[in-house]
Protein backbone atom coordinates (compact mmCIF):
# COMPACT_ATOMS: atom_id res chain seq x y z
CA UNK A 1 0.00 0.00 0.00
CA UNK A 2 1.38 3.82 -1.18
CA UNK A 3 1.14 6.29 2.23
CA UNK A 4 -0.62 9.25 0.89
CA UNK A 5 1.21 12.12 -1.07
CA UNK A 6 3.82 8.77 -2.47
CA UNK A 7 4.50 8.34 -5.92
CA UNK A 8 5.15 4.70 -7.87
CA UNK A 9 8.61 4.27 -8.73
CA UNK A 10 9.23 5.91 -12.41
CA UNK A 11 9.04 3.44 -14.89
CA UNK A 12 11.26 6.08 -17.04
CA UNK A 13 13.74 5.96 -15.05
CA UNK A 14 13.74 1.56 -14.78
CA UNK A 15 13.79 1.59 -17.99
CA UNK A 16 16.54 3.63 -18.50
CA UNK A 17 18.97 1.70 -15.67
CA UNK A 18 17.97 -1.58 -17.48
CA UNK A 19 19.14 -0.20 -20.76
CA UNK A 20 21.99 1.12 -19.37
CA UNK A 21 22.80 -2.46 -17.98
CA UNK A 22 22.02 -4.00 -21.34
CA UNK A 23 24.57 -2.27 -23.24
CA UNK A 24 26.72 -2.29 -20.27
CA UNK A 25 26.81 -6.60 -21.20
CA UNK A 26 26.34 -6.18 -25.10
CA UNK A 27 30.26 -7.07 -25.72
CA UNK A 28 29.81 -9.93 -23.32
CA UNK A 29 26.70 -11.44 -24.85
CA UNK A 30 28.21 -11.12 -27.97
CA UNK A 31 30.94 -13.06 -27.01
CA UNK A 32 29.19 -15.75 -25.49
CA UNK A 33 26.68 -15.74 -28.29
CA UNK A 34 29.56 -15.95 -31.17
CA UNK A 35 31.70 -18.50 -29.41
CA UNK A 36 28.50 -20.74 -30.11
CA UNK A 37 29.99 -20.62 -33.99
CA UNK A 38 32.21 -24.06 -32.33
CA UNK A 39 29.02 -25.70 -33.13
CA UNK A 40 29.04 -25.25 -36.66
CA UNK A 41 32.66 -25.49 -37.47
CA UNK A 42 32.99 -28.63 -35.01
CA UNK A 43 30.46 -30.03 -37.32
CA UNK A 44 33.02 -30.22 -40.02
CA UNK A 45 35.37 -31.62 -37.65
CA UNK A 46 33.25 -34.53 -36.67
CA UNK A 47 32.27 -35.36 -40.33
CA UNK A 48 36.41 -34.83 -42.07
CA UNK A 49 38.12 -36.53 -39.04
CA UNK A 50 41.18 -36.10 -38.86
CA UNK A 51 41.14 -32.69 -41.14
CA UNK A 52 42.31 -32.25 -44.56
CA UNK A 53 46.27 -32.80 -45.60
CA UNK A 54 48.39 -31.62 -48.21
CA UNK A 55 51.44 -33.10 -49.23
CA UNK A 56 52.85 -29.84 -46.57
CA UNK A 57 50.55 -31.38 -44.02
CA UNK A 58 52.24 -34.66 -44.02
CA UNK A 59 55.60 -33.54 -44.07
CA UNK A 60 54.76 -31.79 -40.83
CA UNK A 61 53.07 -34.49 -39.81
CA UNK A 62 56.32 -36.42 -40.37
CA UNK A 63 58.05 -34.74 -38.67
CA UNK A 64 56.06 -34.53 -35.53
CA UNK A 65 56.35 -38.41 -35.72
CA UNK A 66 59.77 -38.95 -36.37
CA UNK A 67 61.24 -35.84 -34.23
CA UNK A 68 63.61 -34.66 -36.96
CA UNK A 69 62.60 -31.16 -37.94
CA UNK A 70 63.46 -28.87 -40.88
CA UNK A 71 62.96 -25.18 -40.84
CA UNK A 72 61.52 -25.13 -44.42
CA UNK A 73 58.15 -25.05 -43.01
CA UNK A 74 58.73 -22.44 -40.01
CA UNK A 75 59.83 -24.38 -36.93
CA UNK A 76 56.91 -22.72 -34.57
CA UNK A 77 54.11 -24.03 -36.46
CA UNK A 78 55.72 -27.38 -36.86
CA UNK A 79 56.47 -27.49 -33.24
CA UNK A 80 53.35 -26.52 -32.21
CA UNK A 81 52.06 -29.74 -34.05
CA UNK A 82 54.65 -31.74 -32.15
CA UNK A 83 53.27 -29.64 -28.63
CA UNK A 84 49.18 -30.65 -29.73
CA UNK A 85 50.37 -34.61 -30.40
CA UNK A 86 51.99 -35.12 -26.48
CA UNK A 87 49.01 -35.21 -25.56
CA UNK A 88 46.89 -36.97 -28.78
CA UNK A 89 48.74 -38.10 -31.41
CA UNK A 90 46.53 -37.38 -33.99
CA UNK A 91 46.19 -34.83 -36.71
CA UNK A 92 42.59 -34.60 -35.53
CA UNK A 93 43.77 -32.77 -31.89
CA UNK A 94 45.26 -29.93 -34.71
CA UNK A 95 42.00 -29.53 -36.32
CA UNK A 96 40.07 -28.97 -32.92
CA UNK A 97 42.54 -26.59 -31.63
CA UNK A 98 42.33 -24.92 -34.70
CA UNK A 99 38.39 -24.74 -34.53
CA UNK A 100 38.53 -23.74 -30.67
CA UNK A 101 40.66 -21.32 -31.91
CA UNK A 102 38.60 -19.79 -34.65
CA UNK A 103 35.49 -19.85 -32.59
CA UNK A 104 37.33 -18.05 -29.79
CA UNK A 105 38.44 -15.41 -32.19
CA UNK A 106 34.78 -14.94 -33.63
CA UNK A 107 33.99 -14.40 -30.30
CA UNK A 108 36.52 -11.61 -30.12
CA UNK A 109 35.74 -9.98 -33.03
CA UNK A 110 31.70 -9.90 -32.28
CA UNK A 111 32.64 -8.20 -28.91
CA UNK A 112 34.64 -5.48 -30.52
CA UNK A 113 31.73 -4.80 -33.17
CA UNK A 114 29.62 -4.28 -30.24
CA UNK A 115 32.06 -1.87 -28.66
CA UNK A 116 32.25 -0.09 -31.34
CA UNK A 117 28.95 0.59 -31.57
CA UNK A 118 27.44 -1.87 -33.68
CA UNK A 119 23.85 -3.31 -32.85
CA UNK A 120 24.12 -6.77 -31.09
CA UNK A 121 21.89 -8.67 -33.84
CA UNK A 122 24.59 -7.68 -36.42
CA UNK A 123 27.70 -8.28 -34.51
CA UNK A 124 26.70 -11.80 -33.73
CA UNK A 125 25.15 -12.06 -36.97
CA UNK A 126 28.30 -11.21 -38.85
CA UNK A 127 30.58 -13.80 -37.24
CA UNK A 128 28.12 -16.73 -37.28
CA UNK A 129 28.06 -15.70 -41.15
CA UNK A 130 31.57 -16.48 -41.32
CA UNK A 131 31.21 -19.60 -39.66
CA UNK A 132 28.78 -20.99 -41.57
CA UNK A 133 30.16 -19.93 -44.72
CA UNK A 134 31.60 -23.82 -46.00
CA UNK A 135 34.98 -21.64 -47.28
CA UNK A 136 35.93 -21.01 -43.59
CA UNK A 137 35.09 -24.21 -42.47
CA UNK A 138 36.92 -26.14 -44.58
CA UNK A 139 40.24 -24.16 -44.27
CA UNK A 140 40.16 -24.37 -40.73
CA UNK A 141 40.02 -27.56 -40.55
CA UNK A 142 43.27 -27.77 -42.41
CA UNK A 143 46.19 -29.13 -41.14
CA UNK A 144 48.42 -25.93 -42.72
CA UNK A 145 50.56 -22.89 -41.29
CA UNK A 146 47.88 -20.42 -42.83
CA UNK A 147 45.32 -20.98 -40.05
CA UNK A 148 47.55 -20.61 -36.74
CA UNK A 149 48.38 -17.21 -39.03
CA UNK A 150 45.22 -16.39 -39.92
CA UNK A 151 44.21 -16.83 -36.38
CA UNK A 152 46.87 -14.77 -35.24
CA UNK A 153 46.21 -12.07 -37.70
CA UNK A 154 42.96 -11.87 -36.69
CA UNK A 155 43.90 -11.33 -33.26
CA UNK A 156 46.15 -8.31 -34.13
CA UNK A 157 42.80 -6.89 -36.07
CA UNK A 158 40.62 -6.90 -32.74
CA UNK A 159 43.34 -5.20 -31.12
CA UNK A 160 43.59 -2.31 -32.95
CA UNK A 161 39.73 -2.21 -33.65
CA UNK A 162 40.15 -1.84 -29.62
CA UNK A 163 42.68 0.72 -30.17
CA UNK A 164 40.62 2.27 -32.55
CA UNK A 165 38.15 3.03 -29.83
CA UNK A 166 40.31 4.89 -27.67
CA UNK A 167 43.33 5.47 -28.63
CA UNK A 168 44.98 6.78 -25.44
CA UNK A 169 43.47 5.16 -23.20
CA UNK A 170 44.98 1.70 -25.41
CA UNK A 171 48.30 3.25 -24.95
CA UNK A 172 48.11 4.15 -21.81
CA UNK A 173 49.00 0.92 -20.27
CA UNK A 174 51.15 -1.71 -21.74
CA UNK A 175 48.84 -4.28 -21.31
CA UNK A 176 46.77 -3.80 -24.83
CA UNK A 177 50.09 -2.84 -26.28
CA UNK A 178 51.89 -6.31 -25.72
CA UNK A 179 49.03 -8.00 -26.67
CA UNK A 180 49.06 -6.77 -30.02
CA UNK A 181 52.62 -7.33 -30.00
CA UNK A 182 52.24 -10.64 -29.42
CA UNK A 183 49.87 -11.63 -31.74
CA UNK A 184 52.17 -9.15 -34.94
CA UNK A 185 55.00 -11.63 -32.88
CA UNK A 186 52.90 -14.39 -33.99
CA UNK A 187 52.82 -13.67 -38.03
CA UNK A 188 56.02 -12.96 -38.08
CA UNK A 189 56.82 -16.61 -36.54
CA UNK A 190 54.21 -18.43 -38.34
CA UNK A 191 54.81 -17.32 -41.83
CA UNK A 192 58.04 -16.52 -43.32
CA UNK A 193 56.32 -13.40 -45.16
CA UNK A 194 54.61 -12.49 -42.27
CA UNK A 195 57.51 -10.67 -41.10
CA UNK A 196 57.19 -7.86 -43.53
CA UNK A 197 53.63 -7.45 -43.03
CA UNK A 198 54.47 -6.87 -39.05
CA UNK A 199 57.62 -4.88 -39.92
CA UNK A 200 55.75 -1.91 -41.59
CA UNK A 201 52.85 -2.09 -39.45
CA UNK A 202 54.82 -2.25 -36.15
CA UNK A 203 57.01 0.30 -37.59
CA UNK A 204 54.28 2.81 -38.37
CA UNK A 205 52.39 1.93 -34.89
CA UNK A 206 55.78 2.42 -32.56
CA UNK A 207 56.56 6.33 -34.87
CA UNK A 208 52.52 7.37 -34.26
CA UNK A 209 52.28 6.63 -30.65
CA UNK A 210 56.01 7.55 -29.64
CA UNK A 211 55.21 9.78 -27.08
CA UNK A 212 53.67 6.95 -25.01
CA UNK A 213 57.59 5.58 -24.83
CA UNK A 214 57.07 2.54 -22.13
CA UNK A 215 54.10 1.05 -24.03
CA UNK A 216 55.75 1.27 -27.46
CA UNK A 217 58.80 -0.53 -25.75
CA UNK A 218 57.03 -3.28 -24.53
CA UNK A 219 54.53 -3.11 -27.45
CA UNK A 220 58.56 -3.76 -29.97
CA UNK A 221 60.09 -6.47 -27.14
CA UNK A 222 56.62 -8.20 -27.87
CA UNK A 223 57.10 -8.63 -31.22
CA UNK A 224 60.70 -9.32 -30.73
CA UNK A 225 60.03 -11.88 -28.35
CA UNK A 226 57.60 -13.86 -30.19
CA UNK A 227 58.51 -13.60 -33.94
CA UNK A 228 62.43 -14.17 -33.23
CA UNK A 229 62.85 -15.23 -29.84
CA UNK A 230 60.84 -17.81 -30.02
CA UNK A 231 61.56 -18.96 -33.74
CA UNK A 232 65.53 -18.97 -32.39
CA UNK A 233 64.72 -20.70 -29.02
CA UNK A 234 63.47 -23.85 -30.70
CA UNK A 235 66.10 -24.09 -33.19
CA UNK A 236 68.42 -24.28 -30.30
CA UNK A 237 66.68 -27.07 -28.22
CA UNK A 238 64.87 -28.96 -30.95
CA UNK A 239 66.82 -31.21 -33.48
CA UNK A 240 66.06 -28.70 -36.29
CA UNK A 241 68.14 -28.82 -39.59
CA UNK A 242 67.97 -25.25 -40.37
CA UNK A 243 66.96 -25.14 -43.86
CA UNK A 244 64.62 -21.89 -44.19
CA UNK A 245 63.42 -21.17 -47.87
CA UNK A 246 65.62 -18.87 -49.64
CA UNK A 247 64.34 -15.48 -50.52
CA UNK A 248 65.76 -16.06 -54.30
CA UNK A 249 63.23 -19.51 -54.90
CA UNK A 250 60.46 -17.49 -54.32
CA UNK A 251 60.78 -15.57 -57.46
CA UNK A 252 62.44 -17.82 -59.50
CA UNK A 253 58.84 -17.84 -61.45
CA UNK A 254 59.63 -14.06 -62.30
CA UNK A 255 62.85 -15.62 -63.88
CA UNK A 256 60.92 -18.06 -65.67
CA UNK A 257 58.44 -15.49 -67.40
CA UNK A 258 61.94 -13.91 -68.33
CA UNK A 259 63.44 -17.31 -69.73
CA UNK A 260 60.03 -17.91 -71.78
CA UNK A 261 59.20 -14.02 -72.68
CA UNK A 262 62.74 -12.45 -72.82
CA UNK A 263 65.54 -14.52 -72.84
CA UNK A 264 67.33 -12.24 -75.05
CA UNK A 265 67.76 -10.09 -71.99
CA UNK A 266 69.21 -12.59 -70.22
CA UNK A 267 73.30 -13.01 -70.44
CA UNK A 268 75.28 -16.56 -71.16
CA UNK A 269 76.45 -16.28 -67.24
CA UNK A 270 72.58 -16.38 -66.07
CA UNK A 271 71.73 -18.82 -68.15
CA UNK A 272 74.07 -21.31 -67.31
CA UNK A 273 72.96 -20.53 -63.22
CA UNK A 274 69.17 -21.15 -64.50
CA UNK A 275 70.37 -24.39 -66.10
CA UNK A 276 72.28 -25.37 -63.21
CA UNK A 277 68.86 -25.79 -61.49
CA UNK A 278 67.13 -27.34 -64.54
CA UNK A 279 67.10 -27.60 -68.16
CA UNK A 280 65.96 -24.30 -69.50
CA UNK A 281 63.60 -26.51 -71.82
CA UNK A 282 61.52 -27.22 -68.53
CA UNK A 283 61.78 -23.92 -68.01
CA UNK A 284 60.20 -23.04 -71.23
CA UNK A 285 57.54 -25.78 -70.88
CA UNK A 286 56.44 -26.08 -67.45
CA UNK A 287 56.00 -22.38 -66.68
CA UNK A 288 52.70 -21.29 -66.00
CA UNK A 289 52.26 -17.76 -64.97
CA UNK A 290 49.44 -18.11 -62.69
CA UNK A 291 50.74 -21.37 -60.99
CA UNK A 292 54.22 -22.19 -60.27
CA UNK A 293 53.89 -25.66 -58.92
CA UNK A 294 54.53 -27.40 -62.40
CA UNK A 295 58.05 -25.65 -62.74
CA UNK A 296 58.69 -25.69 -59.05
CA UNK A 297 57.76 -29.71 -58.14
CA UNK A 298 59.41 -30.68 -61.66
CA UNK A 299 61.44 -34.07 -60.86
CA UNK A 300 64.48 -32.54 -62.48
CA UNK A 301 63.97 -28.80 -60.46
CA UNK A 302 66.47 -28.83 -57.76
CA UNK A 303 66.44 -25.73 -55.47
CA UNK A 304 69.41 -26.98 -53.28
CA UNK A 305 71.31 -25.23 -56.28
CA UNK A 306 69.72 -22.10 -55.24
CA UNK A 307 70.66 -22.97 -51.62
CA UNK A 308 74.08 -23.50 -51.90
CA UNK A 309 74.32 -20.52 -53.81
CA UNK A 310 71.97 -18.03 -52.43
CA UNK A 311 73.56 -14.50 -53.20
CA UNK A 312 74.27 -15.45 -56.70
CA UNK A 313 70.96 -16.57 -57.07
CA UNK A 314 69.53 -13.59 -55.61
CA UNK A 315 71.21 -11.35 -57.86
CA UNK A 316 69.77 -13.17 -61.02
CA UNK A 317 66.66 -12.02 -59.51
CA UNK A 318 67.53 -8.74 -59.66
CA UNK A 319 69.10 -8.36 -63.05
CA UNK A 320 65.96 -10.60 -64.76
CA UNK A 321 63.74 -7.91 -62.99
CA UNK A 322 65.69 -5.18 -64.44
CA UNK A 323 66.75 -6.86 -67.56
CA UNK A 324 62.81 -7.36 -68.33
CA UNK A 325 61.13 -5.10 -66.43
CA UNK A 326 57.76 -5.16 -68.21
CA UNK A 327 57.65 -9.00 -68.16
CA UNK A 328 57.94 -9.44 -64.89
CA UNK A 329 55.41 -7.08 -63.93
CA UNK A 330 53.47 -8.87 -66.34
CA UNK A 331 53.96 -12.20 -64.93
CA UNK A 332 53.74 -10.61 -60.85
CA UNK A 333 50.46 -9.46 -62.42
CA UNK A 334 49.31 -12.93 -63.35
CA UNK A 335 50.45 -14.15 -60.61
CA UNK A 336 48.62 -12.06 -57.73
CA UNK A 337 45.61 -10.83 -59.67
CA UNK A 338 43.54 -13.50 -58.16
CA UNK A 339 43.37 -11.34 -54.50
CA UNK A 340 41.94 -8.42 -56.58
CA UNK A 341 39.74 -9.41 -59.84
CA UNK A 342 36.57 -11.76 -59.56
CA UNK A 343 37.30 -12.38 -63.31
CA UNK A 344 39.62 -15.83 -63.97
CA UNK A 345 40.72 -14.22 -67.38
CA UNK A 346 43.34 -17.04 -67.62
CA UNK A 347 41.58 -20.10 -66.65
CA UNK A 348 44.13 -20.36 -63.71
CA UNK A 349 43.07 -23.01 -60.76
CA UNK A 350 42.49 -21.84 -57.60
CA UNK A 351 44.30 -23.75 -55.01
CA UNK A 352 41.78 -24.88 -51.92
CA UNK A 353 42.04 -27.32 -48.98
CA UNK A 354 42.28 -30.92 -51.05
CA UNK A 355 38.98 -32.63 -51.09
CA UNK A 356 41.18 -36.34 -49.84
CA UNK A 357 44.32 -36.74 -47.41
CA UNK A 358 47.27 -36.65 -49.51
CA UNK A 359 48.37 -40.31 -50.11
CA UNK A 360 51.13 -41.24 -47.61
CA UNK A 361 53.03 -43.84 -46.03
CA UNK A 362 51.44 -42.52 -42.25
CA UNK A 363 48.17 -44.84 -42.43
CA UNK A 364 46.37 -41.59 -42.62
CA UNK A 365 42.98 -41.42 -44.45
CA UNK A 366 39.26 -39.82 -43.67
CA UNK A 367 37.80 -41.44 -41.18
CA UNK A 368 34.57 -39.27 -40.16
CA UNK A 369 33.08 -39.36 -36.38
CA UNK A 370 29.97 -38.72 -37.83
CA UNK A 371 28.45 -40.32 -41.00
CA UNK A 372 25.47 -38.20 -41.12
CA UNK A 373 27.80 -34.77 -40.47
CA UNK A 374 30.19 -35.88 -43.60
CA UNK A 375 27.11 -36.60 -45.72
CA UNK A 376 25.78 -32.86 -45.03
CA UNK A 377 29.02 -30.68 -45.61
CA UNK A 378 29.98 -32.59 -47.93
CA UNK A 379 27.30 -31.88 -50.03
CA UNK A 380 28.46 -28.22 -48.91
CA UNK A 381 32.10 -29.11 -50.11
CA UNK A 382 30.98 -30.04 -53.59
CA UNK A 383 28.27 -26.95 -53.92
CA UNK A 384 31.03 -24.92 -53.03
CA UNK A 385 33.43 -26.40 -56.14
CA UNK A 386 31.04 -25.01 -58.56
CA UNK A 387 32.59 -23.16 -61.61
CA UNK A 388 30.22 -21.25 -62.35
CA UNK A 389 29.80 -19.46 -58.67
CA UNK A 390 33.81 -19.64 -57.91
CA UNK A 391 34.10 -16.05 -58.13
CA UNK A 392 31.73 -15.67 -54.86
CA UNK A 393 33.76 -19.17 -53.04
CA UNK A 394 37.09 -20.22 -53.33
CA UNK A 395 37.54 -16.10 -55.61
CA UNK A 396 38.87 -14.17 -53.09
CA UNK A 397 38.93 -11.06 -54.82
CA UNK A 398 34.88 -10.13 -54.31
CA UNK A 399 35.76 -10.25 -50.41
CA UNK A 400 38.84 -7.97 -50.76
CA UNK A 401 37.53 -5.45 -53.09
CA UNK A 402 34.73 -5.54 -49.97
CA UNK A 403 37.17 -5.17 -47.80
CA UNK A 404 38.91 -2.20 -49.62
CA UNK A 405 35.41 -0.32 -50.12
CA UNK A 406 34.56 -0.66 -46.49
CA UNK A 407 38.03 1.78 -46.04
CA UNK A 408 37.17 3.80 -48.31
CA UNK A 409 33.93 4.65 -46.79
CA UNK A 410 35.61 4.85 -43.43
CA UNK A 411 38.07 7.63 -44.97
CA UNK A 412 35.28 9.54 -45.46
CA UNK A 413 34.33 9.71 -42.39
CA UNK A 414 36.82 11.73 -39.68
CA UNK A 415 35.29 10.01 -36.73
CA UNK A 416 35.77 6.29 -37.81
CA UNK A 417 39.56 7.51 -39.07
CA UNK A 418 41.26 5.80 -36.36
CA UNK A 419 39.73 2.73 -37.78
CA UNK A 420 42.03 2.84 -40.63
CA UNK A 421 45.40 1.30 -39.21
CA UNK A 422 43.32 -1.02 -39.74
CA UNK A 423 43.25 -0.55 -42.98
CA UNK A 424 47.37 -0.46 -42.82
CA UNK A 425 46.89 -3.95 -41.58
CA UNK A 426 44.91 -5.29 -44.60
CA UNK A 427 46.93 -3.05 -47.14
CA UNK A 428 50.65 -3.85 -45.94
CA UNK A 429 49.52 -7.96 -46.01
CA UNK A 430 47.62 -7.53 -49.56
CA UNK A 431 50.38 -5.78 -51.09
CA UNK A 432 52.68 -8.53 -49.12
CA UNK A 433 50.88 -11.82 -50.58
CA UNK A 434 50.11 -10.20 -53.98
CA UNK A 435 54.06 -9.60 -54.54
CA UNK A 436 54.99 -13.19 -53.08
CA UNK A 437 52.39 -15.49 -54.49
CA UNK A 438 53.69 -18.35 -56.27
CA UNK A 439 50.02 -19.50 -57.06
CA UNK A 440 46.54 -18.43 -57.17
CA UNK A 441 45.63 -19.91 -53.29
CA UNK A 442 42.60 -19.31 -51.12
CA UNK A 443 44.64 -19.63 -48.24
CA UNK A 444 47.00 -17.08 -48.70
CA UNK A 445 44.00 -14.74 -48.13
CA UNK A 446 42.68 -16.40 -45.85
CA UNK A 447 43.07 -13.65 -43.50
CA UNK A 448 42.18 -10.64 -45.98
CA UNK A 449 39.07 -13.07 -46.61
CA UNK A 450 38.03 -13.04 -42.61
CA UNK A 451 38.67 -9.11 -41.94
CA UNK A 452 36.74 -7.64 -45.21
CA UNK A 453 33.57 -10.00 -44.02
CA UNK A 454 34.55 -8.83 -40.36
CA UNK A 455 34.17 -4.81 -41.03
CA UNK A 456 30.93 -5.38 -43.35
CA UNK A 457 28.96 -4.49 -40.36
CA UNK A 458 30.95 -0.71 -40.31
CA UNK A 459 28.84 0.64 -42.98
CA UNK A 460 26.14 0.84 -40.17
CA UNK A 461 28.80 3.53 -38.73
CA UNK A 462 29.47 4.89 -41.99
CA UNK A 463 26.10 6.11 -42.75
CA UNK A 464 25.90 7.65 -39.07
CA UNK A 465 29.39 8.15 -37.93
CA UNK A 466 27.19 9.69 -34.28
CA UNK A 467 26.70 5.77 -33.67
CA UNK A 468 30.09 5.15 -32.75
CA UNK A 469 31.57 4.62 -29.69
CA UNK A 470 34.84 5.94 -31.10
CA UNK A 471 36.58 8.78 -29.31
CA UNK A 472 36.50 11.88 -30.89
CA UNK A 473 39.98 12.24 -32.64
CA UNK A 474 42.17 14.55 -31.62
CA UNK A 475 45.25 16.55 -33.27
CA UNK A 476 47.67 14.26 -31.39
CA UNK A 477 50.13 11.31 -32.96
CA UNK A 478 48.20 8.35 -33.83
CA UNK A 479 45.13 10.18 -35.18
Amino acid sequence: MRLPGSRAPSRSISAVKARILVLRDRPRVATIASFATFLPLFVWWLGWFPGLMSSDSIDQWNQTLTFEFYNAHPISHTASLWAISLFWESPGAVALVQVVGMAALLGIIAKRLAQLGIPLWMSIGTVWLIAVLPMTAITTITIWKDIPFTLAMGWAFTELMLMAIDRERFWSHVTGPIRLGVALGAMWALRANGRYTVIVLGLALAFAFRHHLRATAAFGTAIVAVGIGVPTLLVAVLPVHDQPIEVAQVFMPDVAAVVVHAEQSLSQQDLALIAAVAPLDVWRTRYDCGDSSPLLFDESYDNRVIQQDPWGYRMLVLRAGLGAPGTVAGHRWCAGEYLVSPFNRTGTFVHRPPYDIWPNTLGLGREPISDRAFAATDWMYRAVETASIEWLTWRPAIYVLAGLGTFIGITARRRLRPLLWIALLFVVHLANVFISSPSHEFRYAFGLYLISLAMLPVWYLIVDPARSAISEPVSAPGV
